[in-house]
Protein backbone atom coordinates (compact mmCIF):
# COMPACT_ATOMS: atom_id res chain seq x y z
CA UNK A 1 0.00 0.00 0.00
CA UNK A 2 2.47 2.67 0.66
CA UNK A 3 4.56 1.64 -2.47
CA UNK A 4 1.25 3.12 -4.33
CA UNK A 5 0.96 5.51 -2.10
CA UNK A 6 4.08 6.73 -3.43
CA UNK A 7 4.52 6.25 -6.67
CA UNK A 8 0.82 8.20 -6.92
CA UNK A 9 3.02 11.06 -5.40
CA UNK A 10 5.68 11.26 -7.38
CA UNK A 11 3.90 10.83 -10.61
CA UNK A 12 1.27 13.98 -9.36
CA UNK A 13 4.71 15.97 -8.61
CA UNK A 14 5.92 14.86 -11.91
CA UNK A 15 2.85 15.87 -14.22
CA UNK A 16 2.72 19.28 -12.06
CA UNK A 17 6.28 20.10 -12.96
CA UNK A 18 5.17 18.68 -16.53
CA UNK A 19 2.30 21.33 -16.75
CA UNK A 20 4.14 24.34 -15.20
CA UNK A 21 7.39 23.93 -17.90
CA UNK A 22 4.53 23.73 -20.39
CA UNK A 23 2.66 26.63 -19.62
CA UNK A 24 6.29 29.02 -19.40
CA UNK A 25 7.19 27.78 -22.56
CA UNK A 26 3.59 28.71 -23.95
CA UNK A 27 3.97 32.07 -22.38
CA UNK A 28 7.37 32.66 -23.74
CA UNK A 29 6.41 31.99 -27.12
CA UNK A 30 6.14 34.96 -30.09
CA UNK A 31 2.74 35.78 -30.54
CA UNK A 32 1.21 34.91 -33.72
CA UNK A 33 0.99 38.14 -36.66
CA UNK A 34 -2.43 36.94 -36.30
CA UNK A 35 -4.46 36.03 -40.13
CA UNK A 36 -3.31 36.96 -42.98
CA UNK A 37 -4.82 39.30 -44.85
CA UNK A 38 -7.60 38.66 -47.20
CA UNK A 39 -7.37 39.77 -50.46
CA UNK A 40 -10.26 42.75 -51.92
CA UNK A 41 -11.56 41.04 -55.25
CA UNK A 42 -12.53 43.30 -57.80
CA UNK A 43 -14.02 43.74 -61.08
CA UNK A 44 -11.46 45.76 -63.38
CA UNK A 45 -13.23 48.55 -64.80
CA UNK A 46 -12.35 47.85 -68.57
CA UNK A 47 -12.58 51.49 -69.66
CA UNK A 48 -10.27 53.02 -66.16
CA UNK A 49 -8.26 49.88 -65.20
CA UNK A 50 -9.43 50.67 -61.70
CA UNK A 51 -10.91 48.00 -59.34
CA UNK A 52 -14.92 48.00 -58.85
CA UNK A 53 -15.96 46.67 -55.64
CA UNK A 54 -19.98 45.25 -56.06
CA UNK A 55 -20.36 47.42 -59.20
CA UNK A 56 -24.17 48.26 -60.30
CA UNK A 57 -22.78 47.98 -64.09
CA UNK A 58 -20.70 46.13 -65.91
CA UNK A 59 -20.18 47.40 -69.68
CA UNK A 60 -19.77 44.53 -72.13
CA UNK A 61 -17.22 43.53 -73.89
CA UNK A 62 -15.20 47.02 -74.47
CA UNK A 63 -14.96 50.95 -73.15
CA UNK A 64 -16.87 52.21 -76.70
CA UNK A 65 -20.60 52.71 -76.63
CA UNK A 66 -21.45 48.85 -76.24
CA UNK A 67 -24.67 47.42 -77.75
CA UNK A 68 -25.10 45.27 -74.46
CA UNK A 69 -24.25 45.91 -70.51
CA UNK A 70 -25.30 44.21 -67.22
CA UNK A 71 -26.96 46.65 -65.42
CA UNK A 72 -29.43 47.13 -61.97
CA UNK A 73 -26.97 44.66 -60.22
CA UNK A 74 -27.38 43.53 -56.86
CA UNK A 75 -24.73 41.50 -55.28
CA UNK A 76 -25.89 38.31 -52.40
CA UNK A 77 -21.87 37.46 -51.94
CA UNK A 78 -18.97 38.85 -52.70
CA UNK A 79 -15.46 36.65 -52.14
CA UNK A 80 -13.54 34.41 -53.92
CA UNK A 81 -16.38 34.23 -56.23
CA UNK A 82 -19.45 36.78 -56.30
CA UNK A 83 -23.08 36.37 -57.20
CA UNK A 84 -25.42 39.12 -57.86
CA UNK A 85 -28.86 39.43 -60.05
CA UNK A 86 -29.15 42.29 -62.34
CA UNK A 87 -30.56 42.64 -66.34
CA UNK A 88 -28.67 42.38 -69.31
CA UNK A 89 -29.38 45.35 -71.21
CA UNK A 90 -29.16 45.16 -75.17
CA UNK A 91 -29.30 48.01 -77.24
CA UNK A 92 -32.62 47.46 -79.65
CA UNK A 93 -30.99 49.99 -82.29
CA UNK A 94 -28.52 49.30 -84.68
CA UNK A 95 -26.17 50.42 -85.13
CA UNK A 96 -26.53 52.21 -81.95
CA UNK A 97 -25.47 55.61 -83.52
CA UNK A 98 -28.53 56.11 -86.38
CA UNK A 99 -31.57 55.59 -83.81
CA UNK A 100 -30.95 58.44 -81.49
CA UNK A 101 -30.79 58.02 -77.76
CA UNK A 102 -30.35 54.12 -76.86
CA UNK A 103 -33.49 51.81 -76.48
CA UNK A 104 -32.49 49.34 -74.19
CA UNK A 105 -34.22 46.21 -73.55
CA UNK A 106 -33.51 44.76 -70.09
CA UNK A 107 -33.90 40.64 -70.07
CA UNK A 108 -33.22 39.57 -66.28
CA UNK A 109 -30.17 37.19 -65.17
CA UNK A 110 -28.10 36.17 -62.56
CA UNK A 111 -25.23 37.22 -62.43
CA UNK A 112 -21.33 35.10 -61.13
CA UNK A 113 -18.05 36.24 -60.92
CA UNK A 114 -15.01 33.82 -60.48
CA UNK A 115 -12.00 32.82 -61.45
CA UNK A 116 -9.75 34.97 -59.19
CA UNK A 117 -6.51 35.81 -60.22
CA UNK A 118 -3.26 38.55 -58.58
CA UNK A 119 -4.05 41.88 -60.19
CA UNK A 120 -0.32 42.80 -61.59
CA UNK A 121 0.53 45.93 -59.99
CA UNK A 122 -1.79 45.75 -57.04
CA UNK A 123 -0.32 43.74 -53.96
CA UNK A 124 -2.80 42.01 -52.11
CA UNK A 125 -6.06 42.60 -54.18
CA UNK A 126 -7.45 39.30 -57.41
CA UNK A 127 -9.93 40.46 -59.99
CA UNK A 128 -12.16 38.32 -60.97
CA UNK A 129 -10.93 36.63 -64.82
CA UNK A 130 -14.56 35.74 -65.70
CA UNK A 131 -18.02 36.53 -65.77
CA UNK A 132 -21.12 34.09 -66.66
CA UNK A 133 -24.89 34.90 -67.06
CA UNK A 134 -27.61 33.23 -66.83
CA UNK A 135 -31.06 34.33 -68.12
CA UNK A 136 -33.92 33.03 -65.80
CA UNK A 137 -36.54 34.50 -67.87
CA UNK A 138 -36.73 35.74 -71.49
CA UNK A 139 -33.89 36.21 -73.18
CA UNK A 140 -32.52 37.77 -77.38
CA UNK A 141 -32.63 35.44 -79.90
CA UNK A 142 -29.02 35.47 -80.55
CA UNK A 143 -28.14 34.54 -77.04
CA UNK A 144 -27.59 31.10 -75.54
CA UNK A 145 -29.16 30.38 -72.03
CA UNK A 146 -26.04 30.61 -70.32
CA UNK A 147 -22.67 33.03 -71.37
CA UNK A 148 -19.14 33.44 -70.18
CA UNK A 149 -16.83 36.24 -70.94
CA UNK A 150 -13.58 36.72 -70.50
CA UNK A 151 -12.86 40.02 -67.84
CA UNK A 152 -9.47 42.04 -68.85
CA UNK A 153 -6.56 42.43 -65.92
CA UNK A 154 -6.30 46.27 -66.90
CA UNK A 155 -7.67 48.74 -69.21
CA UNK A 156 -7.80 47.93 -73.08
Amino acid sequence: MRYTRARAAWTAGLLAVAGTAAGVTLAAAPASAGPAATPKYVVVNQCTGQGQVRPSTINLPDCMTSSELIGHVKWTSWGSAAFGKGDLEVNNCNPSSSCGPPKYTKYPILTVLWGAKPWAGKHGDDYFSRLTWIFTGKRPRHISVTQTVTMPSSAQ
